[in-house]
């Protein structure tokens, strides 16, 4: 399987250093991916921001704490032998991290930072989160927020990555920037954690629409395991919002019918979400897989979901340098 979303790093990060990466209560650890047949995990330096910041990094800069959450992944993943994946043919020799980053605010504006991150070994570049920035706008229930396209910067971003073989990440983007990073990608561009808008209403999720283009460009959605993304009741942090196995195969069908077998993929949001999970750890999401099957999705199919489609995007853009 590949992962394409989770924020264990940050929460490692978050905690000082009472978690590590070889086992902890999260969702994620060494053993967990290894039991769960895992061989790409993406592990997303998520940049908190504005009053997020947590007590002890107050007054930090976003490309400080970008740093010191790329210094945290090098140290806990080689702490736990989980090497870092430099080439896709590495997850055919086994579990391998995939570096990402979500909150574009991390680079400050400064687009030749960009090239920092691909030295990294970066694959997946987030333009957004839940704030406006010098790229664009966030996903927004508001349409006068959502409907703003990606600003000067955000469109360098997006030629930049291109350039540099990092996949653009439309996940917590507004409309207005994703039918702007239709416009001006190079090659594939995904929505590593993000559902169904018909399913359920919310702005985090796409619109048939968005999933028809995403497909059309090569690109792939991760199915989030998010309650509030999952169905309309509750919320993200509520501690009685449930995360089930069929609201999610709700949505897997309807981006099938919507959109197609290619752009079926696996973001799990792990260690970003709250609530009661049904699944709640890679081991566990072999629940989904069953279920999906009964349902009537073939294993061809499913293997798709699970590995293949991520791995040909992942593919395409390392080629493309």
């Amino acid at each position: 399987m590949i992962d394409l979303h989770s924020d264990t790093i940050y929460a490692l990060w978050k905690s000082g250093d009472e978690k590590n990466l070889i086992s902890n209560d999260l969702s994620i650890d060494r053993e967990k991916l290894l039991n769960g047949g895992v061989r790409g995990q993406c592990f997303a330096l998520f940049t908190v921001m504005h009053d997020l910041v947590p007590p002890g990094h107050i007054g930090k800069s976003p490309w400080e704490i970008l740093l010191e959450l790329h210094e945290r992944f090098v140290r806990e993943t080689e702490a736990a032998g989980i090497p870092l994946m430099r080439s896709v043919s590495d997850l055919h020799k086994g579990l391998h991290a995939i570096l990402t980053t979500e909150e574009g605010g991390a680079i400050e504006g400064d687009i030749s930072r960009l090239s920092i991150l691909k030295e990294w070994g970066v694959r997946i570049f987030g333009l957004t989160w839940n704030w406006e920035n010098e790229l664009g706008y966030p996903n927004s229930n508001d349409p006068d927020i959502t409907g703003k396209g990606l600003k000067e910067k955000g469109i360098e971003a997006v030629e930049e990555c291109g350039r540099l073989g990092i996949i653009v990440d439309v996940s917590h983007l507004s409309d207005g920037g994703f039918m702007d990073v239709a416009r001006y990608a190079k090659g594939p561009f995904i929505a590593t954690h993000s559902n169904a808008r018909a399913v359920t209403g919310v702005s985090r999720n796409l619109t048939d629409e968005e999933l028809r283009i995403l497909s059309d460009h090569g690109g792939v959605a991760g199915l989030n395991l998010c309650p509030a993304f999952l169905h309309d009741e509750g919320a993200e942090r509520e501690e009685d919002a449930e995360s089930r196995i069929e609201d999610m195969v709700r949505h897997v069908i309807h981006i099938y019918r919507m959109a197609g077998e290619d752009v079926l993929a696996i973001g799990t949001d792990f260690d970003g979400i709250g609530g009661k999970l049904e699944i709640p750890s890679p081991d566990r999401l072999y629940l989904l897989h069953d279920a999906l099957h009964k349902s009537g999705i073939s294993l061809s199919i499913l293997d798709k979901m699970w590995y293949s489609n991520a791995e040909r995007v992942l593919a395409e853009a390392e080629e493309a340098v």
